[in-house]
């Protein structure tokens, strides 16, 4: 069975270097790459806002999803080289990421920081610490390219 590299990645700026290390990093071990990204849904606005408008949020959702997917498979072409499957999702990126892992049996995970610190850090929490901290499986961390900072 070949190694799977389960790759997250939110879209940011720094996606496209996270995934070629992950493409990368799975092309040395003869691997196969999964292609996660976990739209986050936001519990505690949703929650305030859901009896006022709630298929506009599914619209919102759709159309994030829709756009992920156009990234991640305009990526994949760009890698025919390489087996990549595509994962996107409207949820909990701490969580999920690390669940997909296991539902998929992924043998690492590649995520990257957004390099925040003090209050923002705190407010917002590290997805990449959480995936650290809680996954059963090695993990790779792309730091954030800081030459622009």
């Amino acid at each position: 069975m070949k190694n799977q590299v389960l790759i997250a990645v939110d879209l940011s700026e720094q996606s496209a270097a996270i995934i070629n290390k992950g493409i990368d990093f799975a092309q040395k071990m003869g691997g196969t790459v999964l292609l996660v990204s976990i739209i986050p849904v936001f519990i505690d606005y949703l929650q305030s806002q859901m009896a006022l408008i709630p298929t506009q949020w599914d619209d919102i959702y759709n159309a994030q999803k829709d756009h992920a997917r156009k990234e991640l498979e305009h990526v994949k072409l760009k890698h025919s080289n390489i087996t990549i499957d595509i994962l996107v999702e409207v949820g909990n990126p701490k969580f999920d990421v690390i669940e997909k892992a296991k539902e998929h049996h992924s043998n690492y995970i590649v995520v990257g920081t957004h390099g925040r610190t003090g209050l923002s850090h705190t407010v917002m929490g590290s997805t990449a610490e959480y995936i650290v901290r809680h996954s059963n499986v090695p993990v790779l961390v792309v730091p954030m390219d800081r030459s622009n900072h």
